[in-house]
Formats: structure tokens, sequence, C-alpha cells
């Protein structure tokens, strides 16, 4: 298994299954729901370690399909609810 650095985030991003955001640099807290499942290419694992997503961006990626876990935030999973009871 080889590391692969890449500047530009949409192609490193092309297939992946999951996203893991450990550090708060200013291209990760830019970073759009949309955009990031659009560039996996489907719906994703997000791991936000740091408290980097907004509560609207967890909402935007559960409704986009994805699954959101954040350390120390454990009203992540009411959003998750509230967007898939609306889904019914």
């Amino acid at each position: 298994m080889g590391l692969r650095v890449q500047n530009d985030l949409e192609p490193a991003m092309k297939g992946i299954e999951a996203l893991i955001l450990a550090v708060p640099h200013a291209p990760y807290l830019a970073l759009s729901p949309d955009d990031v499942v659009r560039w996996a290419g489907k719906p994703i694992a997000v791991v936000d370690c740091f408290g980097i997503l907004s509560d609207d961006r967890i909402r935007r990626y559960f409704e986009l399909g994805c699954e959101v876990k954040g350390l120390g935030r454990g009203h992540i999973q009411r959003i998750k609810e509230e967007v898939r009871s609306r889904r019914k």
C-alpha cells in the first residue's frame, strides 16, 4: 500500500469510500457536501475528528445518503433520525 499525496481535492476524492476530517485546514473547512459526494461518485462515510462540520453540513451529508460520525458530537444521531424521518 502506497501513500499518495495530491494537491487537488477533486481528483483525490474520486471513488473514495470515506472522508476523515482530522485537521481544520481552510480547504477542508470550505468543502461542500454536494461537491464531496459528486467527486466521490456516491454517498460515503464521513468522520469528523475535529468538529469541522456544522450541523447544516452534517444534515446535508445525511440528505445525500452519507453516514456521518463525529467525535464528541452525540447529537449527530438526532440529525440523522430527523433527516431519515422526513424521507418516509
